[in-house]
């Protein structure tokens, strides 16, 4: 078994609100249905980032919603349920779970396509000199955690989330000091997606190419 575990925190298209507030931005008849399609594709694009590792790591999709386990858009890495919680018991229950099996974790979300193959390397590779290292989302949030030292329920939960010093707050409830990755820009708004775009890997993946054509044939958009 591999030393590192990799958790992508999703939920499930048609089973809960995805991305509310981009859909909320983009001020198109179908803002929804665009919406569901580059989380779809952004979900992809991040099932190729951790495919390419040249690391030994087993992903699992931390799927909300129970009866979302066996949904067809989670085929390429086992599921694990997250759960109906709030986001810092979902990760705090999550990170301990798999820290039960794992020497290290780490969590993702799904808000971040450009996210490249050698940064969550670089995460991993931290870890031999760092209990923890966090990749800072440049709203001031995180697009990645990872550790491997346990960590009280309460560093995650007192956490105030989608906060200018969300990364800030939980890295103040950490015994140590995290090692810290570049910043990126995680996508809330529709203004967010060009920075997105701009940030891409220079040799992007088939998953990430393929968010690239969808967004750039996009009418009516000024990414």
């Amino acid at each position: 078994m591999s030393s590192s575990a990799i958790a992508i925190l999703v939920k499930t298209p048609g089973l809960s609100p995805i991305k509310t507030r981009l859909a909320s931005s983009w001020h198109h008849c179908q803002a929804k249905q665009l919406t569901e399609q580059f989380y779809r594709l952004s979900v992809k694009a991040i099932e190729h980032t951790l495919q390419n590792i040249a690391r030994p790591v087993s992903c699992y999709w931390a799927v909300a919603e129970d009866h979302g386990l066996g949904h067809d858009i989670w085929s390429g890495f086992d599921c694990i349920a997250a759960g109906h919680r709030g986001l810092g018991d979902i990760q705090h229950y999550v990170y301990q779970q798999l820290l039960k099996q794992y020497q290290q974790v780490i969590l993702l979300g799904a808000d971040c396509p450009q996210l490249s193959t050698e940064l969550v390397e670089q995460a991993i590779d931290s870890l031999g000199n760092h209990s923890y290292c966090l990749g800072p989302a440049q709203d001031g949030g995180y697009y990645l955690f990872a550790g491997r030292e346990p960590i009280k329920q309460s560093s995650w939960t007192t956490v105030a989330y989608s906060q200018p010093d969300t990364a800030s707050q939980l890295i103040a409830n950490l015994d140590n000091s995290p090692a810290l990755l570049p910043s990126l820009r995680d996508v809330d708004y529709v203004a967010d997606l060009g920075p997105m775009l701009r940030q891409m890997p220079a040799a992007p993946n088939h998953g990430q190419l393929a968010l690239i054509s969808w967004l750039e044939d996009l009418p009516d958009q000024s990414l």
